[in-house]
């Protein structure tokens, strides 16, 4: 019986077996040799059978460039594989096999391909015009003679879409022919006042990234990013960050202290928060911050691993940046209100559109308010404009002004025993803090984005922002377990206030030229952030203070309990740096990405006493930090064909230490690097991607209670991530991903003993899994209708450096149901659907903050 060539799974009591059989019609990566049977990992874990005698017909070798990247992909495969558990282990191969299933699919797709000329109306040719396919991974520019040609693209109708600065963008509708090619020719006119910017937007599908700076391909650079796009938002009722990433693969979203969020990327909880590129200090500075609702948010983007060379400091896990949405040339709006569980209301409004042909707008409202489980409730509230104006064909400015005033009822969690023990008879649905406890967040940002277009391939931008940043908290934090365990003692409140206020500007140089038939784009830019910081602390007072209460049937209110200033801490910083980036094309399969910053940082510190009304009454002395750090990055991609990618890259990173002892004392920076090795396959519709690294980092300094400052030394995190994400057919959303990851710190080096040694790092989970899965019926009888669900697993995720005690593994299913007609789109959700009781979060080691029960969301949203 004949065997037909494809994917095939196969798995028994001995082995796990992924089968990859390749047809001989792929001649362009395929050997002139038969050979038999060739298996390329051994002790059975995955096999590829590349057949040649007495085996399926059609079929033949893989070329040996494709097979020895295959080769170094499966092998490191192998390694991860063995160190995990058996229900792992049978996951994996099904993984493998729906990133490697396109490619045979591919394989046996009839193609067609589409060439072309662009010229202006002065009958010249049009060089780096974009051109691509809506709905598609496919695009590619023009030549310097204006000819473009798009290969491999399967059998069917598309529109292509063909846009460039200063010429008006032009969309078609074509037939790609099987074995055929579609030869086609256009002229562009040209804008009389506008400057076309790549941006992401729901309106195309976009395969450029902002996180790159550059406009570049996805598919041409040697990096692993994600994206949760405002569609997957919508569709899944997220309402903050946290909730959001909750669809990106390799990211573990903490919340606590009821509204205070970071994020844990690839094993390690050093990352960068970007709002359209540029950086949110707060989290580098104390961890953790509150971020406001979603409602003028079009994407989030993620970059993984370490991003010093252009963003600078403090990026080892990653970035995230949050891209909000920008003004359009047609008019546009929605409104949608919201009510669910807990008694949830929100209420959001956007409108943009053109005030004139030089000038478009964008307005966004957002307004949330819960009671929330465990009555942990919250009020988000923000307002957005963004102004777009293109005095000429050359020139842009970019204008943004946001607001938001947030308040949270903060939440510290239940106390657990030793051994992560719940005590016996306690409510998990209880919230122990006292009634006075708020978290409150006010936030005014502006950025002002300045473009010029020299020439075609030359372009200056700056990019100005200034933030004032108030965050007040106060909360009777430490919850401590008398000996009877019959009640709670409020042993710490604490109070801070934070006064954040950075000034920043990004001056960058853009430009293309070539080195013989070798493509350059190259990046030149200088950094500077100017960072005014005071942290006010105070003593807590009231005869609720360090209050007692029984752990059934609490009175919360213990009494007044209240705070005065006493003192803020002054953190001064100045950070310049610079850097270039140099994107090189070597030829069509082969592009390359090279990458060097050096940042000078100087900061100043010190703690001034202050009276009630906050006037220094006795300056302390000033601690400073000078550290000079060069950071770097190179990677290359091979693409044996043109809807796969194969790359590896490796970049470093540094953080500086901003922690000063009682005594003193500084520390030196954090260092680290990563090096990476993966795919990405890009189809009509959707992308796959399979990436391995190893991260380390060095000379870490954990924080504990009471201003104490420990060394741990360095951690390593090893894995791989898998996902897929994109619109398999018409009318059917997935998004998935897998994370298998090794976070372990490591030994000293030398004589001295490190006691956490082999343990593995706080709030990063062995495994992790997202799955979203969303249809909208396309047939009459049911159109409109869609339907979604997803699952989230989380493997045992420690919560402190000696692993002394543990959040137990959970898996929360989510469901939703809607329906469109016209402009109306109602739609229900339903999260946690089987009501698992499991524990998201902890602070303290020791105080776990339970997840959500089971709980609804309805929706109606109307759009124009």
């Amino acid at each position: 019986m004949q065997t037909p060539y494809g994917c095939y799974p196969h798995t028994d009591s001995q082995s796990h077996l992924l089968t990859v059989y390749i047809p001989l019609d792929r001649k362009s990566i395929f050997d002139d040799e038969s050979t038999s049977t060739h298996q390329i990992v051994k002790d059975h874990v995955l096999e590829a059978k590349v057949v040649g005698k007495n085996i399926p017909p059609g079929t033949q070798p893989v070329s040996s460039a494709f097979g020895l990247f295959t080769n170094q992909l499966l092998y490191q495969t192998s390694t991860l594989y063995f160190s995990m558990n058996k229900s792992l282990q049978h996951m994996l191969p099904l993984f493998l096999c729906l990133l490697f299933l396109p490619l045979c699919m591919l394989a046996q797709s009839e193609k067609g391909s589409i060439s072309g000329y662009i010229q202006s109306e002065n009958k010249e040719p049009l060089p780096n015009m974009t051109i691509g396919l809506d709905e598609t991974a496919y695009g590619t520019t023009s030549s310097e003679t204006g000819h473009f040609l798009l290969k491999n693209i399967p059998a069917g109708k598309y529109v292509l879409s063909i846009s460039g600065i200063g010429y008006q963008a032009l969309k078609q509708t074509i037939v790609v022919t099987a074995g055929q090619r579609t030869s086609l020719n256009y002229q562009l006119n040209r804008k009389t006042n506008e400057l076309s910017e790549i941006v992401i937007t729901s309106d195309r599908k976009s395969s450029f990234t902002a996180i790159t700076k550059q406009a570049i391909p996805l598919r041409d650079i040697p990096l692993t990013t994600s994206s949760v796009s405002v569609k997957t938002i919508e569709q899944r009722g997220a309402d903050d960050l946290g909730e959001a990433m909750k669809n990106t693969t390799g990211v573990r979203a903490n919340n606590t202290y009821g509204g205070f969020q970071h994020f844990t990327i690839r094993g390690f909880s050093n990352f960068v928060l970007l709002v359209d590129g540029v950086r949110d200090e707060r989290h580098n500075i104390s961890t953790s911050a509150p971020t406001t609702n979603l409602a003028n948010v079009e994407s989030i983007e993620v970059l993984k691993g370490p991003a010093s060379v252009l963003f600078g400091h403090s990026a080892l896990g990653g970035i995230i940046n949050i891209v909000r949405k920008r003004p359009t040339k047609e008019f546009k709006a929605e409104f949608s209100a919201t009510y669910g569980s807990y008694n949830t209301r929100r209420m959001r409004a956007g409108a943009s559109g053109s005030i004139s042909n030089q000038l478009r707008y964008r307005v966004d409202f957002g307004m949330s308010d819960t009671e929330g489980y465990r009555y942990s409730g919250s009020t988000t509230n923000n307002a957005y404009l963004a102004l777009e104006y293109t005095p000429t064909s050359k020139d842009l400015f970019y204008l943004t002004v946001g607001v938001n005033k947030d308040n949270y009822d903060t939440d510290t969690g239940i106390p657990m025993l030793e051994g992560s023990k719940k005590i016996p008879g306690l409510d998990v649905d209880t919230r122990y803090n006292d009634p006075a406890d708020f978290l409150k967040h006010t936030r005014f940002d502006y950025q002002l984005n300045y473009v010029h277009k020299f020439s075609e391939k030359v372009k200056l931008s700056d990019q100005l922002s200034y933030y004032d940043d108030n965050i007040h908290y106060f909360s009777t934090e430490e919850l401590s377990v008398n000996a009877s365990l019959d009640s709670l003692t409020r042993s710490f409140p604490f109070y801070f206030n934070h006064l954040t206020k950075p000034l920043q500007n990004q001056l960058e140089l853009s430009s293309e030229w070539l080195t013989g038939s070798i493509v350059h784009k190259v990046l030149v830019g200088y950094s500077l952030s100017i960072l005014d910081r005071k942290t006010y602390n105070g003593d807590v007072n009231g005869p609720g203070k360090n209050a007692t209460i029984p752990i059934h049937n609490p009175i919360l209110n213990q009494g007044y309990i209240s705070f005065t200033d006493q003192n803020y801490r002054a953190t001064m910083e100045n950070v310049h740096g610079v850097y270039i980036q140099d994107w090189i094309k070597v030829a069509e399969y082969l592009k390359a990405l090279i990458g060097l910053r050096y940042d000078i940082f100087n900061g100043s510190y010190y703690t001034n006493q202050v009276d009630a009304t906050r006037h220094v009454t006795e300056e302390g002395p000033k601690s400073t930090i000078s550290k000079n750090a060069l950071t770097y990055r190179f990677g290359l991609v091979y693409q044996p064909v043109e809807p796969l990618s194969v790359y590896s890259s490796y970049s470093t990173y540094f953080k500086p230490s901003r922690r000063v002892a009682p005594n003193g004392e500084t520390f030196d920076p954090e260092t680290g690097y990563q090096a990476e090795i993966g795919s990405r396959l890009q189809h009509s519709g959707w992308t796959a991607s399979l990436a391995f690294y190893y991260m380390r980092k060095d000379n870490q300094v954990e924080a504990l209670p009471g201003g104490i400052y420990k060394r741990i030394g360095s951690a390593e995190s090893k894995g791989f991530e898998a996902e897929i994400n994109g619109s398999l057919w018409k009318g059917l959303d997935l998004t998935a991903g897998y994370t298998f990851s090794k976070a372990n710190y490591l030994p000293y080096e030398g004589s001295e003993i490190n006691p956490v040694a082999g343990k593995r790092v706080s709030f990063a989970p062995v495994s992790m899994l997202n799955l979203w899965l969303n249809y909208e019926w396309q047939y009459a009888a049911f159109k409109g209708l869609n339907m979604g669900a997803g699952v989230n697993y989380m493997s045992d995720t420690f919560t402190n450096s000696t692993n002394t005690y543990t959040l137990p593994a959970y898996t929360v299913t989510d469901m939703a149901i809607g329906y469109r007609v016209g402009r109306i789109n109602v739609r229900l959700n339903l999260n946690n659907v089987l009501n698992k009781q499991y524990f998201a979060n902890a602070i303290y080691s020791n105080q776990f903050s339970p997840g959500p029960t089971r709980n609804f969301l309805l929706s109606l949203k109307y759009a124009i």
